[in-house]
């Protein structure tokens, strides 16, 4: 996953306002780089690192919004754009997920890479109306909502402390949420749990990069920890996307292709199994490393 870009000269005493002025430019700049490349052609690069930073850049305006002036219709124009990336890059990943599994599949059970290419191009077959989409909404993004994110950048004004009560009373909810979510997976480790804690710990690492030059050391080991879980959460996701996915298609598709969605769900079971000792171990980890406790005595 692309770095945000390092915002220098920010502590615990700089004013919230500045901070936020700073750090919201900071992320509108991560946006825009991949998004030049994307005015030329789609390529996977470009929209996976364009997706990432919209992402950041929506958990900066939530973060600041209490500040006033960034209301939710901006940020509901930042998801417009986000989705029709998404809807993008979910092809791309679905599509270079079955190439690859073409050649283990054939390994073990000849004759299925005909099935799994058909499966692969008629996922494909969406990728013309999806880049269509996402065209229009990269003219919408440069014509009508970067123009008004910058406007309303220039208003924020707070003179409270970036490091001060405020914010640390921000942070110390969402970890109680993390650690709930965590809770609630461990109880029961199904894909909607999964995918709840997955969102929330995304949360809680945006945020956090966010306060990162406020909170510097203890953030920076904090996050060491916490990019592993999210990035295992995030392929415990696609296994489970692909597990739905392939036990419709074994049900529904024509006599080939369900035959190389019944070879399909054997490899994506196994994968599942080994994500889930992945998050297993992550959240051993999270405890044994008393990473909540830590967090609460900093954000105390």
């Amino acid at each position: 996953m692309a770095q945000p870009t390092p915002i220098r000269g920010l502590g615990p005493d700089t004013r919230l306002g500045h901070a936020a002025r700073r750090i919201l430019a900071g992320r509108l700049a991560d946006v825009r780089k991949p998004e030049a490349s994307l005015q030329d052609g789609v390529d996977d690069e470009s929209v996976h690192d364009m997706r990432v930073a919209i992402r950041r850049l929506r958990a900066a305006l939530q973060v600041f919004r209490p500040i006033g002036g960034l209301g939710k219709k901006l940020e509901q124009q930042l998801k417009r754009i986000q989705d029709a990336l998404g809807d993008v890059r979910d092809l791309h990943v679905q599509a270079a997920w079955l190439e690859g599994a073409a050649g283990k599949v054939e390994k073990a059970k000849p004759g299925t890479r005909a099935g799994i290419t058909a499966l692969r191009d008629a996922r494909l077959a969406h990728l013309d109306a999806r880049e269509g989409r996402l065209h229009a909404e990269l003219e919408r993004w440069v014509k009508r909502t970067v123009p008004r994110l910058l406007k309303r950048m220039d208003t924020l004004e707070d003179e409270h402390r970036f490091g001060g009560r405020r914010v640390r009373a921000q942070l110390r909810k969402r970890l109680s949420r993390v650690a709930r979510r965590m809770d609630t997976y461990m109880d029961a480790a199904d894909a909607e749990s999964a995918h709840a804690l997955r969102k929330d710990v995304k949360k809680l690492r945006y945020e956090l990069e966010i306060f990162q030059p406020a909170f510097r050391r203890t953030m920076d080991a904090l996050l060491e920890v916490l990019v592993p879980l999210q990035d295992g959460l995030g392929e415990l996701h696609d296994a489970d996307v692909r597990l739905e996915l392939f036990e419709q298609l074994a049900a529904e598709s024509a006599p080939r292709e369900r035959k190389a969605a019944r070879a399909l769900l054997t490899l994506v079971r196994d994968e599942r199994t080994k994500r889930a000792a992945e998050i297993a171990r992550e959240l051993q980890r999270w405890n044994a490393e008393e990473i909540p406790r830590r967090l609460r005595r900093l954000l105390a």
